[in-house]
């Protein structure tokens, strides 16, 4: 299962699901990615941690789970960022909680 609502991700470790980003400008007309741009999804058990439970990178608007990228993840509440590198401007748009859920179907290799 993969669900967002307000920001909240909610996904269910080992499932695939594919996030698309729509950023807007200022004037609240949509943001149109230039070449060079880069987005970055960094997820952490808690902002402060030193490394990254999920650091998935895109240069277009669209980032995509994999079953590989939540294996051995344990389930539980997380926090996200979504990071826009525009030239040497950075910009944050989004800071929200991420939330992985059981699985039922699992082999030994996946974690718990």
């Amino acid at each position: 299962m993969f669900h967002v609502h307000n920001n909240c991700i909610q996904l269910t470790r080992g499932d695939s699901a594919t996030l698309t980003v729509n950023l807007t400008n200022a004037d609240g007309t949509p943001y149109e990615m230039a070449a060079g741009d880069v987005l970055e999804l960094t997820v952490k058990k808690d902002a402060n941690d030193p490394e990254a439970a999920i650091s998935l990178t895109a240069s277009d608007s669209t980032f995509a789970f994999l079953p590989e990228t939540t294996e051995g993840m344990a389930f539980g509440a997380y926090r996200y960022d979504i990071q826009l590198t525009h030239g040497s401007e950075v910009y944050t748009p989004v800071v929200s909680t991420f939330t992985l859920t059981e699985e039922v179907t699992w082999s030994e290799s996946s974690g718990e």
